[in-house]
């Protein structure tokens, strides 16, 4: 005999609406909350959990007190062999734009190029057929037109504290070079104006070379 199933009970939806309510809303805080805010509550949440586990072995102690600048700081001072990992936030105030950024990244900024898409210009087949837009879109992003901002001089000082092992940035404007950051200690991954060469030779230019 096949069993009747018992009829909804309203309230207990209500009940479930009240608690998806509550959950959208404690997710829009969640959203509200600043990047070191939440840190720190993962922070404090993990340490709750190392806390609380019945394993034997010792509970480390967080590398930082709290997220901030003074803590970070402190931190850095007892270190050595830092490495850093830099992208386009770090030359954004310096007048260069991001990428990706709606209205101001450099990708919204292409249209004047005729691409087929924005990031066409980066691409080497495309360059091959029609060079002419990278090399007026690299006139405008010349190294020299812009001043380092203080996150690259404050790399720059890591270095002469001897903390510096290695910093690998994203960016092509060579604002790390020109806040007078060792080129052994810079890692390019997607290039530099200081150094060209030919796609077909291979022969090296010179960054005065490309100006020209």
């Amino acid at each position: 005999m096949a069993e009747s199933k018992k009829p909804t009970d309203d309230k207990d939806e209500r009940t479930n609406d009240n608690k998806d309510k509550q959950t959208n809303d404690d997710d829009d805080n969640d959203n509200d909350e600043s990047v070191f805010s939440k840190l720190q509550d993962l922070m404090n949440r993990f340490s709750g959990l190392m806390s609380s586990s019945t394993s034997d072995e010792p509970v480390e102690e967080p590398v930082l007190k709290s997220f901030d600048l003074k803590n970070a700081a402190e931190y850095m001072s007892k270190c050595s062999n830092i490495i850093v990992m830099a992208g386009a936030g770090i030359s954004t105030s310096a007048g260069i734009p991001d990428f990706r950024s709606p209205g101001t990244g450099l990708y919204s900024q292409l249209s004047k190029y005729d691409l087929p898409s924005p990031e066409a210009i980066f691409h080497l087949e495309f360059f091959r057929n029609n060079p002419k837009p990278f090399f007026l879109l690299a006139k405008e992003l010349y190294p020299q037109k812009f001043t380092p901002t203080p996150t690259h001089f404050f790399i720059r000082l890591l270095n002469e504290k001897n903390k510096l092992l290695r910093i690998f940035t994203q960016n092509i404007d060579s604002l790390e070079r020109i806040a007078g950051i060792p080129s052994e200690k810079i890692v390019e991954a997607h290039g530099t104006f200081f150094t060209s060469h030919c796609l077909n030779c291979r022969k090296e230019y010179d960054l005065e070379f490309v100006k020209g």
